[in-house]
This record gives C-alpha cells, sequence and structure tokens, in this order.
C-alpha cells in the first residue's frame, strides 16, 4: 500500500502534468482578511470557569485557473488566535487544491487538503472534550467522476482517502505523545449515485456507499466498517422556497479481530440517516431551519452518530445594516462500542446573535453574543480524563473587522 506522502506526490504530479493540456482563458487571485476580539467567560467550558480575552486573525488566499474545459483552484487559510491565558493559544493553517476536467458529458475533478490546528477547534463539532495541549494533523485526496448520459440523469462515482493524527504539545509546541486519549483514524469511502430531474423543480439522488476506518495505531487499533444507501430529493417550492427531504439507512459492522475486543464475536448495528431542509431567500430576509442524522468517525475511536437541528435567521434593516440570529442543536453518541472502550454520549447547544455593518465597499464591521451550553458524559474502560462532564455552559463577546479583496484577474 502506497503511503500518504506517495499519494500526494503522485496526486500533485497528475495535477501538474494536466496543466499544459489546454490554453488558459483567465487567472484570478483574492482573498479574505478577519480580525476579531473575543471575550469568553469559560472558553475551555470546564466546571472551574476560565474566563480570557483573545485576538483572532484569519486570512484566506485563494488562487484560480479557468479554461474552456478546466479549472484548477489551490487555497491557503490560517486561524490564528492569542489570549491571555497563554494555554488556549491555537494556530491552524490549511492548503487545498482542486481540478476539474471536462470532456462533453464526462467530468473528472480531484480535490486534497491538508490541515494543522489545535485539536479543540475540531472538538466543538465532535466530542466536546477541549484539550489545550493537544494538536491535530489531517490529510485528505478525493477523486470523482460524473457523466451526464441523458438529458435528466446523471451517474457519479466518488472516492476518498483521509488521515488523521493527534499529538500532545508542551508550553514551548513540542509535539509528544498523545496523552488526551484522542483516537486517529484512515479512513476509505466510495459512492455511487445517480441522479434524476423529475420537472424544473423536482430531482432526486439515490446514492449506495462503504466505508472502511481503522482507529488508533499499530499496537492498540480498531476497525469499523460502514455500508448503506440514501435517497435525496430536492424541490424548488416557488423562486424563494425551497424543501430538501432525504433518508436512508446505514449498517455499522465491527470486525471480531479487533486488536481492543475481547469477546471474539462480530458486531453488525443498523442506523438511519436524515436530512430535512426548509429554505427562504427573499431581497429583505433569508430563513433556514434543517435537521441531519449522520454517521462519521470520531476522535472518541468509535463511529459516532451526528445529530443536529439549525435555525438561522437574517434580515436587512437597511442598505448598510443586517441582523442575524442563529441556533443549533447537537447530540452525538458513539456506535458500536465495546465495554472496553470509550462511549461518548453528548449534548450541546449553541446560539448568536449578530449585528453587521458594511460600512465601506469590501469592509465589514459586526459585533455578537454567543452562548453554549454542553452535557457530557463519557462511560468506558478507557476514560477521557477531563473536568468537562456535566452540564456547562459559556458566554462570549465578539467585535469582527473583515476585508474582502475582489482580487486580480487576467485574461488571456
Amino acid at each position: 500500500m502506497f503511503s500518504t506522502e506517495k499519494l500526494w506526490f503522485s496526486s500533485l504530479v497528475w495535477l501538474m502534468l494536466m496543466l499544459p493540456t489546454a490554453q488558459a482563458d483567465e487567472w484570478k487571485i483574492s482573498g479574505t482578511l478577519e480580525q476579531s476580539v473575543e471575550y469568553d467567560d469559560n472558553i475551555g467550558l470546564n466546571e472551574d470557569a476560565t474566563p480570557a480575552i483573545g485576538y483572532l486573525l484569519n486570512p484566506i488566499f485563494l488562487a484560480e485557473w479557468n479554461t474552456d474545459n478546466m479549472s484548477v483552484g489551490l487555497t491557503g487559510s490560517g486561524d490564528i488566535r492569542r489570549y491571555d491565558v497563554k494555554i488556549w493559544d491555537c494556530e491552524t493553517f490549511s492548503m487545498g487544491f482542486n481540478q476539474q476536467y471536462q470532456q462533453r458529458s464526462h467530468v473528472l475533478s480531484i480535490n486534497g487538503g491538508y490541515t494543522q490546528s489545535c485539536s479543540r477547534t475540531d472538538q466543538f463539532s465532535d466530542t466536546g472534550i477541549l484539550a489545550a495541549d493537544n494538536q491535530s494533523e489531517t490529510y485528505n485526496i478525493s477523486p470523482a467522476w460524473s457523466w451526464q448520459w441523458s438529458a435528466l440523469d446523471q451517474l457519479s462515482l466518488t472516492s476518498s482517502y483521509s488521515k488523521t493524527t493527534y499529538s500532545s504539545t508542551d508550553s514551548n509546541n513540542n509535539i509528544g505523545a498523545n496523552v488526551s486519549n484522542f483516537q486517529g483514524n484512515e479512513t476509505y469511502r466510495t459512492s455511487l449515485s445517480e441522479n434524476h430531474l423529475w420537472t424544473r423543480r423536482l430531482s432526486s439522488t439515490l446514492s449506495g456507499f462503504y466505508s472502511y476506518t481503522k482507529f488508533g495505531d499499530s499496537v492498540s487499533s480498531s476497525i469499523q466498517k460502514v455500508f448503506g444507501f440514501q435517497l435525496a430529493n430536492h424541490y424548488d417550492i416557488t423562486r424563494k422556497w425551497t424543501i430538501d427531504v432525504g433518508g436512508g439507512l446505514n449498517w455499522v459492522d465491527t470486525p471480531s479481530n479487533n486488536s481492543l475486543i475481547s469477546n471474539g464475536n462480530d458486531s453488525l448495528l443498523r442506523t438511519e440517516s436524515i436530512n430535512l431542509a426548509l429554505n427562504y431567500s427573499g431581497q429583505l430576509f433569508n430563513y433556514s431551519v434543517n435537521y441531519s442524522r449522520t454517521v462519521n468517525p470520531s476522535a472518541s475511536g468509535q463511529v459516532t452518530e451526528f445529530n443536529s437541528a439549525n435555525m438561522n435567521f437574517s434580515y436587512k434593516i437597511n442598505r448598510k445594516l443586517t441582523f442575524n440570529i442563529n441556533g443549533n442543536y447537537s447530540k452525538n453518541q458513539t456506535v458500536g462500542q465495546e465495554d472496553n472502550q470509550t462511549s461518548i454520549d453528548r449534548t450541546f447547544y449553541t446560539s448568536s446573535i449578530r449585528l453587521i455593518w458594511d460600512f465601506a465597499k469590501q469592509w465589514k464591521l459586526s459585533t455578537s453574543y454567543r452562548y453554549r451550553r454542553q452535557k457530557l458524559n463519557n462511560t468506558g474502560f478507557t476514560q477521557v480524563i477531563n473536568t468537562q462532564a456535566g452540564v456547562i455552559d459559556s458566554n462570549a463577546l465578539i467585535i469582527n473587522l473583515n476585508y474582502n479583496w475582489d482580487g486580480l484577474r487576467v485574461f488571456h
């Protein structure tokens, strides 16, 4: 099997070989720069609340190259956070690329990326365990092919590979052993889907998938396989209203040869996937509400079921002022774990109110309030040591300044 480095090298070579095959039509570079000042009265969601004041810097750079039948893009971004409580300082850096080549009814594409971040930024949506001295590293690559085999039908084949590792850091950002009990994973996934356009307003997509995930390392590892199917439907009720309704069945298979499992019996569990969404887009206000249930790998070391309900409302007061309110409720539970593995049961709620001022072209100034509330339980032989068990909440005030650079375009 190819190493990750060889896989990345082969993909980049393929990307470079494809570049000379067409005459460039357009080059474009653009970017954004976002700066924030934040006060959070319990930044780590701990029993003993730790208030912190911080400065956040988020630069994003994009480069694109487009021709009649090809597009290539490169992206680089950063998320740098500095707090008066130094242990919560955080740096996230990521790079990504994407390429798409179209020939008549066929489209070939590939995208990938690399991210290094403090793990607590990932765990807001995963385990909820906010370790201050831990970082994550993620590689991913995903080739895809689609075929428009009729005016109303499109067949797509997608595969992906991703690898995530966790490691602890000290006060000098030196990397050491992972003492947080986060479990890295290596995941292979493939899916086949068929999209059919019934009318100008109604479309449906039927898809089947299979994924293989290995958690941990060579000393202590476990394997879980997930396969299933999904049916998704999209309907444009009017020009302003749209609705999405979808669902499916997933099966989680835990083979008996896992080094962490001692009972020697295979385990096959069935779960459901759901996707419901209602959206309104008008001249003065936008509104959306959605609910989803998915199954994905987690840093807890098992496949986890993620349930999420979200509501967003945005109202344009005048040409320069916009009011936004957002709320999200999520519940995460591990699937298929054994008695000697960590079990995560997490309920998380967050809401925010925001006022945005477009005071100049490409410039925005906003102020917002954010509330978070978490209930976290973990059981099993491999306990995650933390001070976040129980119900804990936090409040934050944020002032944000955003500059959006339209960039430069060169045509040939």
